[in-house]
C-alpha cells in the first residue's frame, strides 16, 4: 500500500503510485480509510512521464491528505475543554473583542461607577459607557503588564546582557549575505558584534594558515565581512586597502595576514565601544534605557490605540452632559442582570412616579424623550418638545444643502477660471 507522501499527480490530474524500482527513502505508512482510498486513483509507471509535477499542485489531492490528518487530532470536545484551550494564545487580550470571564464583574462594577459621571440618556449612550469602563481597564492593565516588562528587562540586563547581545548579533549577521555593507556597521557598534567578526576572521585566518589559499565560498564571506559591493569583486581578492584616490595601500596577496589584519582593527573597535555598552546597560538597569524591547514597543502600540478608542466613546458621548441624571430605565447589563444605579441596594423602594404620556410629555418633571437616529443632529434639526423626528426629512434637507455646496464650489472655481482667462 503506498503512503500519502508517496504518491504523486498525473497530468490529467490523476493519482498514481511510484514504481517499485524507485530508489530514495521511504515515509512511514499512514493508515488511510477506505472512503479516502478508493477516492485515489492510480496508474503505474510514473517514472516515465516528464511532464509529472507532483500532487503539490493538486488542491483536491492535498485536501484528501488533510482531511485524514485531520482525522488524528480533532482538539477538545467537551465545553469545559472549549472554554479553555480558547485562551491558550492569549498574553494579554488588551485590544481582544471579549473579555475573558474572570472581567466580567470588575466591568460591571466600573460601569455602575461610570453611569452616574457620564449619565447616559439613550442605549447608544449606555453601550458607550460600557465601553469606556472596559477600555479603562484595559488601559490600567497595559500599564500594570508595561511595569512588569520593565522590570524583566532591569532584570535581564543585569544578569544576561551579553548573552542577550551576542544573540541579536548571531541574528543579525545571519543577513550578512542579504545587506553586508549595513549588517557589519551594526555589528561594530557594540563588543559582541566585534567578537562575532573577529570569530569569523579568525576562522578565515587558520583556513588560510592550513591550506595557503581560500575556497570561493570564503573569498564571498571575506568580501561580506570587509563589505564590498557585489560589483567590485569579481577579478579581485578580497582584503586590499584603497585610499581615497583609488590607489591600493595595502595588498591582498597573502589572506592570512589579510584576517588577522582586520582582527587587530577589530579588537582596537571593540575597546572604543565598551565604553558605550557599559553606559546602556547601566541605563537599562536603572530603568532608564530607549524602550528598544519588542515587547515593550508593541505594548506601546497597543495602549495608544486603546486611548484613541476612549477618546472617540468619549467625544461620542459628548462628555460634559446637560442631564441631571440619567435617563430613567437604562443601566448596564453586562452579566444580563438589572442592578440598581446606586449603591444603596438595602434602601426602600421609592413610591412610584406615573409615566408620562407619549403625546405631550410634561417638561416639568423632567422628562426627556430619548431620540434614537442613526447620526448626530445638528442644531437646528433637533425637532421641537412633543414632535416626532422626521428622519427622511432631515436627510433630503441634508442631501439639498450638499448639493448647494457643491454648485458652489463648481460656480467658484469657475469665476476663478475666467479671473486668470482675463
Amino acid at each position: 500500500m503506498a503512503t500519502l507522501r508517496g504518491l504523486r499527480r498525473l497530468g490529467n490530474g490523476a493519482t498514481v503510485e511510484p514504481s517499485p524500482s524507485l530508489a530514495g527513502p521511504r515515509a512511514a505508512e499512514s493508515p488511510i480509510h477506505d472512503s479516502i482510498r478508493s477516492a485515489i486513483r492510480r496508474r503505474p509507471g510514473p517514472e516515465t512521464l516528464a511532464w509529472d509535477q507532483g500532487f503539490q499542485d493538486d488542491r483536491a489531492f492535498c485536501n484528501i491528505v488533510h482531511r485524514a490528518n485531520s482525522l488524528l487530532s480533532t482538539g477538545p470536545r467537551t465545553q469545559a475543554g472549549k472554554e479553555q484551550s480558547r485562551a491558550n494564545a492569549l498574553k494579554h487580550g488588551l485590544c481582544a473583542a471579549v473579555v475573558v470571564a474572570e472581567d466580567a464583574e470588575l466591568v460591571q462594577r466600573r460601569s455602575v461607577d461610570f453611569f452616574k459621571t457620564l449619565r447616559p440618556q439613550n442605549h447608544f449612550h449606555c453601550w458607550l459607557v460600557t465601553e469606556v469602563a472596559l477600555l479603562s481597564i484595559r488601559i490600567v492593565r497595559s500599564e500594570r503588564i508595561e511595569r512588569r516588562v520593565r522590570d524583566k528587562v532591569a532584570i535581564g540586563a543585569e544578569l544576561s546582557w551579553d548573552d542577550d547581545r551576542r544573540i541579536e548579533a548571531a541574528l543579525l549577521g545571519g543577513s550578512l549575505g542579504h545587506r553586508p555593507e549595513v549588517v557589519v556597521e551594526q555589528l561594530r557598534k557594540n563588543p559582541q558584534g566585534c567578537e562575532w567578526l573577529m570569530g569569523r576572521w579568525a576562522m578565515l585566518a587558520h583556513s588560510a594558515d592550513v591550506h595557503g589559499t581560500w575556497t570561493p565560498e570564503q573569498d564571498q564571506l571575506a568580501f561580506d565581512l570587509l563589505g564590498t559591493p557585489a560589483e567590485f569583486r569579481r577579478g579581485h581578492k578580497p582584503g586590499a586597502s584603497l585610499d581615497f584616490d583609488g590607489r591600493v595601500v595595502e595588498s591582498a596577496n597573502d589572506p592570512a595576514a589579510v584576517a588577522r589584519r582586520e582582527i587587530a582593527a577589530l579588537r582596537d573597535r571593540r575597546e572604543l565601544v565598551e565604553g558605550l555598552d557599559e553606559a546602556a546597560r547601566s541605563l537599562a538597569m536603572s530603568d532608564l534605557g530607549d524602550d528598544s524591547d519588542p515587547e515593550l514597543r508593541r505594548l506601546r502600540r497597543y495602549e495608544a490605540t486603546l486611548h484613541g478608542r476612549l477618546r472617540w466613546c468619549l467625544a461620542q458621548l459628548r462628555y460634559q452632559s446637560p442631564h441631571q441624571e440619567p435617563f430613567r430605565g437604562l443601566m448596564t447589563t453586562w452579566l444580563g442582570q438589572q442592578e440598581p444605579l446606586s449603591p444603596e441596594a438595602e434602601a426602600p423602594p421609592a413610591p412610584a412616579i406615573p409615566e408620562p404620556k407619549a403625546e405631550a410629555p410634561p417638561e416639568s418633571a423632567g422628562w426627556l424623550r430619548p431620540i434614537h437616529p442613526p447620526f448626530d443632529l445638528e442644531a437646528d434639526e433637533v425637532p421641537p418638545s412633543g414632535q416626532e423626528l422626521d428622519i427622511p426629512a432631515i436627510l433630503a434637507s441634508r442631501r439639498e444643502k450638499r448639493l448647494e455646496k457643491a454648485q458652489a464650489r463648481r460656480e467658484s472655481r469657475r469665476r476663478q477660471l475666467e479671473r486668470l482667462r482675463a
